[in-house]
């Protein structure tokens, strides 16, 4: 059965229980990421704004000539709070400034005040009644799409006075919308930590999200990926790419100055680029229908003619067209919530069912995309803390998310990579635990094929024996058989007939019974049987072992020759030399070779006698298993030293 057929049994066996568990689990999953990330936005925006920060209503202003007069001194204007959140009012022909008058009352209490402004473009001068507090010099810069950085300005106090304060805020127009973002009249204090906290939040967080950003893009093009990864990779790539490109944009200063509409064509086009992203990603990573591949291009191309369309519209109309631009972020917006449900549900069921480096990666991403969603929305609706309603959104919350981005791709890819390695560890250590048991089991039919071997070359030579014993022993004891029937033995002759036959016969059994054993232990059993032949003679035995026991022996066959070569010794030592001592010495050579010796301290061999058969079947049967003889006599004995070759050679 295959992978795919049992899920379908398993799902089809518990069909109410795994949709019930795979459902509560993704709803958790997504409730929790929801969490996390409204928890960071009440932290940031409760961190970017003084304390006592109210958003009125509406602002007055008044648009002035390049002299800085007012266009028309009768007519109030009012600059209404908008979602952006800021306070925003059309902007006539001919009006390249505009002066914002904040009133306010001194609070009570004397710490000393400062005039909080969030960020705001095209910021000029600042004056406290009638006294310039900000000079008109360049303060920002940061020119990106999000130009400009919030600031505290200290309030003179012998110039704030008890009532009736006004501050009043120069702005050069750089668009048909004017604008002034949220402000407040605070201790200093709190102004400065307010200001900190939006540089944290709208600079700092952005520059380094976008090192990490660049650096998990290197590190994902660094990597030899698996066939399986690389899709799912070049997608995340691509997001990471329009996700730092749009930072950048939002962030940073441009080399050149850009005109209103195309800052708003390019930041819509990165825009609707990585929420397409998000939507590749997701449809690679959950393989979804062609269909839904093919709805995916066409919202991309929809939206990006719907933002050119749009920009080209502003540029012939002019200061008309901004209610006609209102639509682009709606649609984003429309767009953006199908794509983040379905993106929320596939990447939680992922969470559930990946592997621990990938959850990771998923994790961040819901995140990301939250941040996105909020982000596209409140460039259509005015949006809030969900439990904190008097919070309104200030600054991008995708922005700062970056740095996640960034830290949980470097993270799951090195998470996956301790996996990977972890498993290949584990993988070697069982194939090392296979081999050892594959070589144990070679070793064992190696030996025991050894011994098979052994075991058949042992018999051959048994068989062989065997055949000598016919030929030889065989053969003599036919002989004596004859004669006796013949009436022509003579018992003496007969006695020593049998007496050779049982000698010969003694060597084969003892060649048999020892040959597996060694060298060492042959010659020990060949001491005992011929200390008693030797002593029942009336001659001194003396033995000297120096052999090695365990080692391996030359054979059957080679050990009997041994043998015949050690009894014709000592026979001849018995019979000839009229010794009153036999000696039988074993024990290693320099070289390795083996050395053993049969002496006596008899007579020695008459000169002139070279020996007859028995000295030539010696040397000959010596020749035989690799050694040689060699005979040193004199007038104090006679000694026969048998040379072998190394032991196992």
């Amino acid at each position: 059965m295959s992978q795919t057929q049992a899920a379908r049994a398993d799902r089809s066996r518990f069909p109410l229980h795994s949709a019930r568990a795979r459902a509560a689990g993704c709803v958790l999953v997504i409730a929790l990421v929801q969490l996390v990330f409204w928890l960071m936005v009440s932290a940031g925006e409760s961190a970017v704004r003084p304390g006592n920060l109210v958003n009125r209503p509406s602002v007055e202003y008044e648009l002035l000539d390049a002299q800085g007069k007012a266009l028309s001194p009768d007519r109030t204007l009012h600059a209404t709070f908008e979602n952006t959140p800021n306070y925003s009012a059309p902007v006539g022909d001919g009006s390249p400034y505009a002066v914002f008058h904040i009133d306010f009352d001194r609070p009570l209490g004397g710490a000393p005040l400062a005039f909080f402004l969030g960020a705001t473009p095209g910021l000029k001068e600042i004056r406290l009644n009638g006294t310039v507090i900000q000079p008109n010099v360049p303060l920002n810069l940061r020119r990106g799409a999000a130009e400009g950085e919030a600031r505290y300005y200290m309030l003179p106090p012998a110039n704030v006075r008890p009532k009736a304060n006004r501050i009043d805020v120069f702005v050069e127009t750089q668009s048909a919308v004017l604008v002034l973002s949220p402000f407040s009249i605070s201790p200093a204090l709190d102004a400065a930590a307010a200001a900190e906290a939006q540089r944290i939040v709208n600079e700092i967080l952005p520059t380094v999200a976008v090192s990490f950003l660049a650096f998990a893009i290197l590190l994902s093009l660094a990597i030899n990926w698996p066939a399986e990864d690389r899709r799912r990779v070049r997608a995340l790539r691509l997001l990471m790419v329009l996700w730092l490109a749009r930072s950048w944009f939002i962030t940073f200063s441009m080399p050149f100055e850009i005109p209103f509409l195309a800052t708003y064509l390019i930041y819509y086009l990165l825009e609707i680029a990585a929420l397409m992203s998000f939507a590749r990603y997701i449809a690679v990573e959950q393989p979804l229908p062609q269909p839904w591949a093919r709805a995916i291009n066409i919202a991309w191309g929809l939206l990006s003619g719907l933002a050119v369309a749009t920009a080209a519209y502003g540029l012939a109309v002019g200061p008309t067209a901004q209610s006609v631009m209102k639509i682009l972020p709606f649609a984003i917006a429309a767009v953006t919530v199908p794509v983040a449900i379905g993106g929320f549900v596939m990447l939680a069921y992922s969470i559930l069912r990946t592997q621990e480096g990938r959850r990771i990666e998923h994790l961040v991403l819901m995140l990301c995309l939250t941040g996105y969603l909020v982000d596209a929305a409140d460039s259509a609706l005015r949006l809030s803390v969900p439990f904190q309603p008097d919070l309104q959104l200030t600054f991008y919350t995708s922005l700062p998310l970056g740095l996640l981005l960034g830290l949980g791709v470097v993270a799951s890819i090195a998470r996956e990579a301790s996996e990977a390695r972890r498993v290949v560890v584990k993988s070697n250590a069982i194939l090392a635990e296979r081999l050892a048991e594959q070589d144990a089991e070679l070793s064992r039919s190696y030996d025991a094929q050894k011994q098979m071997l052994q075991r058949q070359v042992m018999l051959e030579e048994r068989q062989r024996i065997v055949r000598d014993m016919h030929d030889g022993i065989g053969g003599q004891l036919l002989g004596l058989m004859m004669q006796v029937r013949n009436g022509a033995a003579e018992p003496k002759l007969v006695e020593q007939g049998l007496q050779s036959s049982i000698a010969d016969l003694r060597l084969i059994v003892d060649a048999m019974d020892t040959a597996e054993e060694g060298l060492a232990e042959t010659l020990r059993s060949f001491e005992h049987r011929v200390r008693a032949q030797v002593e029942a003679a009336g001659i001194g035995f003396s033995v000297s072992h120096g052999l090695d026991e365990g080692q391996p022996g030359p054979g059957a066959r080679p050990t009997l020759q041994i043998l015949r070569v050690l009894q014709e010794s000592v026979t001849n030592a018995m019979r000839h030399s009229g010794a009153a001592a036999i000696t039988l010495a074993s024990g290693y050579l320099e070289d390795g070779r083996i050395r053993i010796v049969v002496g006596d301290n008899g007579r020695g061999i008459p000169e002139g006698v070279h020996g007859g058969r028995g000295m030539t079947s010696m040397r000959s049967r010596a020749a035989a298993v690799g050694g040689e003889i060699t005979v040193e006599t004199g007038e104090t004995g006679t000694t026969i030293t048998l040379t072998l070759p190394p032991a196992g050679a």
